[in-house]
């Protein structure tokens, strides 16, 4: 996936191109937070836009043919960049909303997710059916054939012809266009807050008074879709208010357990060593943190450390709701943690991309920056890698091939940019925004220590 972007935010380009691992680090202030968020907020809104796009093409060549069988390949060949353009366009339209910021913010914005090579249509086939009525009985099927590019309507029901061109723009998006787009969840820099105030925080109530109180009685019972509108906006950007939203879900997801986490235990295992213990929802006590050295010991978030509150979501995200193919999003995962579970946090994140998720990270810890170094160091397999792997206690899991990692740079010259690092199998990625800052720090204490008089 390769995002270029032009005049956003601070950052007067930038071009992205993701891995399995891609990383971000930077000054303050520099653009790193408007790409995360940038990202995030495309892959959050690209389907429901594509949909309604889709819908009323379809409708059209329906009323122009008089058929309800659809080519796939003709339909989309060669034109997936001019599909991805328009959806760029509109989501350009959305990024105040997706930031929470003025209408003209964003003025001047480009951006373009440009596709290579040609359209490849899954080989499985594809079937799904929709019920209507208080019987339940099914109004209308589509289906593909293995092998076929023919995508098929038919209908039972002559009535509900209208809402079944939502119905083939859904389906034609999983098939055609999900492939290339993954689903994404962020962690974002400000979980922590989320979990502490959990109980407090209701996004639906928030919308709701906000509106009501911009709104006079005389309004709400001339027009009330005018509350329903206005309840659309929460004032937070896309990111906090999914997290918030997140979080105020998690007793009731708590106790299901994802197909990611049913796959890789020793991941579970991994996480549970960083926080020292685990997250549980009990009935009659809730959310509550359990320390693996005293099980009768169960605090509630907010009695919990910061480090325990800061992975909460991480946390539940990675126990109910990951799946292989995910981009995971993590804004500073470095937050409320030691160093030493810094380091523990990037082998996590590398037992993940091994295990099929992608994650995408921005950073200011020098320590998390080392620890993937040494494990692309150690991908090497030499015999003295080898070695040095096993007297260190690391294992295969948690090896990262450089070809699958990119470290992006933002900087403070005079074109701000993204600066993508060199990574070397035998040393790791060169970070002069972290390097510069180490050799200040050595230089002013050498000083210090050796440059008084003799």
């Amino acid at each position: 996936m390769k995002f270029e972007f032009k005049k956003l935010g601070p950052l007067d380009e930038a071009v992205l191109e993701l891995a399995d691992l891609t990383i971000i680090c930077g000054e303050n202030n520099t653009g790193k937070t408007y790409v995360t968020y940038a990202v995030y907020g495309f892959l959050r809104s690209w389907r429901s836009s594509l949909q309604r796009m889709l819908a009323q093409e379809i409708e059209n060549s329906v009323k122009a043919d008089g058929a309800y069988k659809f080519d796939l390949h003709e339909m989309f060949h060669g034109k997936l960049n001019q599909y991805f353009s328009r959806l760029c366009d509109r989501y350009i339209r959305q990024l105040p909303d997706a930031f929470a910021t003025k209408k003209n913010y964003f003025d001047g914005v480009q951006m373009k997710f440009p596709v290579a090579g040609e359209l490849e249509i899954s080989e499985k086939s594809f079937q799904r059916t929709i019920e209507g009525g208080p019987a339940g009985k099914v109004v209308a099927t589509l289906s593909k054939e293995s092998g076929s590019n023919m995508l098929e309507l038919l209908i039972a029901d002559d009535s509900w012809l209208r809402p079944s061109f939502q119905f083939v723009a859904d389906a034609i998006t999983e098939i055609v266009f999900s492939p290339l787009l993954p689903d994404a969840h962020i962690s974002s820099a400000e979980r922590t807050g989320a979990a502490i105030f959990l109980k407090e925080l209701d996004i639906a109530r928030t919308r709701l008074l906000k509106a009501l109180n911009s709104m006079d009685s005389k309004e709400l019972q001339e027009s009330p879709y005018r509350l329903l509108m206005a309840m659309r906006t929460t004032g937070y950007a896309w990111p906090v208010e999914d997290n918030v939203e997140f979080i105020r879900q998690l007793e009731e997801m708590g106790k299901q357990v994802g197909p990611f986490a049913e796959e890789n235990p020793a991941i579970l295992e991994a996480f549970d060593s960083i926080i020292g213990g685990s997250y549980k929802v009990i009935k009659d006590q809730g959310l509550v943190y359990q320390s693996k050295d005293d099980e009768n010991s169960r605090f509630s978030v907010n009695e919990s450390s910061s480090c325990v509150r800061a992975l909460l979501d991480v946390g539940f995200y990675l126990r109910c709701k990951a799946k292989p193919g995910d981009l995971f999003i993590i804004d500073e995962p470095e937050l409320n943690l030691h160093p030493r579970n810094q380091r523990a946090f990037a082998r996590l994140i590398a037992k993940m991309v091994n295990a099929g998720i992608k994650v995408f990270v921005t950073t200011h810890s020098d320590y998390m920056i080392k620890e993937f170094n040494t494990l692309i160091m150690l991908a090497q397999r030499t015999p003295h890698t080898q070695a040095m792997q096993e007297k260190h206690g690391y294992v295969n899991e948690e090896l990262l091939n450089p070809e699958r990692v990119r470290l992006y740079m933002t900087g403070t010259e005079k074109i701000k940019t993204l600066k993508p690092a060199k990574i070397h199998p035998d040393r790791g990625i060169e970070v002069t925004t972290f390097d510069t800052t180490i050799d200040t720090m050595n230089t002013i204490q050498n000083e210090i220590l050796y440059g008084g008089e003799l």
